[in-house]
């Protein structure tokens, strides 16, 4: 049962409305009474049905206003809450809502509710023979009669041959979305699609052929859409999508890349393979108009400069994003050059005992040495690699570097640290990521035990089934497992206790204000315990500071990594950062 069934739009006690949160499982009623009590009587009626919510109002004018911001399935009246011409009003009422309403009075006459009915009510029931059986079911009838009206309304309005939209609804669809747009103060995103030389399709196929194609791209293209998302056929091989929510630029664009996906497979007609190419183009409410005709037609134009590319291809309307967009294709496929030619570039930062000082591990971090832009951290390119799934190869690219120093730092003497090398969620997409792990380090002939995951909590998150069973083959193998940014997570203390996670680094932020805010001192300290108390390592990062550094030590935090002691640094240096740190360790035991 819904925590908000039963939950008044107005406090009794006070004026004003309040939000009250809906599902798509719900019918939302809004109860038009006078009486708090009558609307505690009326929420007992529908106590057994909880997938009816009631929501209280006790004023016509303060029902207009909640009615202009949210949408209800009906509206419950209590006549004697108007005093005028109840049949115009009626009509003012359910014209206002966009939805049924049931009027509630005290007549039991028939010609008196056959009046109502006449004037708009969608039913009438008498008070005084009310009980929940009748209220029920009354409202259940109202409901199912405005569902079948509204599967009607929208059968009539598809386009007969895909069963989507047809172009009168999307435009209709269009502009009541820039209307809720203007008062929500969001966006509306729009792309136009259009199928390139799809007559030839026709000619060389034949229409039916023709047709099949179209109704199997509708069908595709509605795959990788959410069901929020409003996509229509507004031409003979044209598209368009409407997304709303207050979707940024750059949402378009993964959209866009989607949609694009969908032309990559061939498509079979009659044992044929065909292949096809579209052109998308993409508009934003209000940057790039705050009309739906004005809309359409300059997403249609951006459409047209994306037939000006070679292949499937999307443009924006407005410049800017479209330099934007030019910027971040570039940045991906020069990123995908650098992985390929191995040009990326594997940096350390070290791992201190707090106690001993001595260094103990390092995290491996992957630089890019950009030819124009210099060295670039992957806060400028793991979105771009997550993007274009390159994060994938780049996390095994990752390993073997690691791999290779690591067995380089062993001839040199080190063979006890421990190397923390970063897991992204994405990496889970590979089914084969046990394996493919397993077969990194063994080739490389690295003791196991030697790694470190590092995975954040939306890694642990999905598919966690999945992800446990992965998690527990590579810690059966020796690896361990380290919960990253720690803290920050909303069921982080849950993971613990369900994950096999041997160690966990509290986030920077925390560690950043530890000596000088008490709520951030008191949660460092608590984490530490609860880790200790799991038989768990902490580790802090983000020390700049020596008085950090004393926090730690005094609280028992195991290690450290932060700038205090060093910055990510390229593997020749790391290797002189140890060699400087075991003089100064010598030096310490001779004194």
């Amino acid at each position: 049962m819904s925590e908000h069934v039963g939950q008044s739009l107005m406090n009794p006690d006070q004026s004003g409305v309040r939000a009250v949160s809906c599902t798509e499982d719900n019918v939302d009623v809004l109860a038009v009474v006078k009486s708090h009590c009558d609307f505690l009587w009326l929420q007992h009626l529908t106590a057994a049905e909880p997938d009816i919510q009631l929501h209280w109002c006790n004023s016509i004018p303060m029902a207009m206003d909640i009615l202009r911001k949210r949408k209800f399935d009906m509206v419950l009246w209590e006549e004697n809450q108007f005093d005028g011409d109840k049949d115009s009003f009626l009509r003012i009422l359910s014209h206002h809502a966009d939805a049924p309403v049931v009027a509630l009075g005290p007549f039991a006459q028939e010609r008196h509710a056959r009046g109502l009915i006449l004037a708009g009510a969608a039913d009438y029931l008498c008070k005084s023979s009310l009980d929940a059986s009748l209220l029920v079911r009354a409202l259940r009838r109202v409901w199912y009669r405005e569902l079948f009206r509204l599967d009607f309304e929208m059968r009539e309005q598809l386009d007969s041959l895909t069963g989507i939209l047809d172009r009168a609804r999307f435009y209709d669809r269009l502009h009541q979305a820039i209307l809720r747009a203007e008062r929500a103060k969001h966006r509306v995103g729009l792309i136009f699609v259009n199928v390139d030389e799809f007559r030839t399709v026709n000619q060389s196929l034949g229409y039916r052929a023709g047709d099949i194609l179209i109704k199997m791209m509708a069908a595709r293209l509605r795959q990788v859409l959410r069901r929020s998302d409003c996509l229509a056929r507004v031409g003979g091989d044209e598209f368009a999508v409407i997304l709303e929510d207050g979707q940024e630029s750059f949402s378009l664009i993964n959209v866009a890349k989607k949609m694009a996906n969908v032309f990559e497979q061939a498509f079979v007609v009659n044992q044929h393979p065909v292949n096809l190419t579209a052109s998308m183009g993409m508009a934003v409410f209000p940057e790039s108009g705050d009309s739906a005709d004005l809309l359409l037609r300059r997403a249609n134009q951006a459409m047209f400069d994306a037939k000006k590319e070679h292949g499937v291809s999307y443009r924006f309307f407005n410049d800017r994003m479209n330099r934007e967009l030019d910027m971040r294709l570039e940045l991906e496929t020069e990123f995908r050059q650098a992985l390929r030619g191995d040009k990326l570039d594997l940096y350390y930062q070290p791992k201190i005992d707090v106690r001993s000082g001595e260094v103990v591990g390092m995290e491996a971090l992957v630089r890019w040495p950009h030819p124009r832009l210099g060295v670039l951290t992957p806060a400028a390119f793991i979105a771009a690699a997550e993007r274009s799934s390159l994060i994938i190869p780049m996390g095994y690219w990752v390993l073997e570097r690691a791999c290779r120093d690591l067995n380089m730092l062993q001839t040199m003497g080190y063979d006890d640290l421990v190397c923390a090398v970063n897991l992204s969620f994405r990496q889970f997409f590979d089914r084969r990521l046990s394996e493919t792990v397993f077969r990194i380090i063994y080739n490389a002939n690295i003791d196991t035990t030697k790694f470190e995951f590092e995975l954040t909590e939306s890694a642990m998150m999905f598919d966690r089934d999945y992800t446990l069973k992965c998690l527990k083959e590579l810690t059966h193998l020796g690896l361990h497992f380290a919960l990253d940014d720690f803290g920050t997570g909303y069921s982080s203390f849950t993971n613990l206790r369900n994950l096999p996670i041997s160690t966990v680094k509290i986030d920077k932020s925390f560690i950043e204000n530890v000596c000088t805010i008490a709520e951030d001192a008191t949660l460092v300290s608590g984490m530490i315990s609860l880790a200790h108390s799991l038989s768990m390592t902490v580790v802090a990062e983000g020390v700049e500071k020596p008085e950090q550094l004393d926090f730690l030590r005094q609280h028992n935090c195991d290690q450290a990594q932060g700038y205090w002691f060093a910055r990510p640094l390229p593997f020749h240096e790391f290797c002189d950062f140890l060699q400087v740190a075991g003089d100064l360790r010598r030096l310490r035991k001779q004194q």
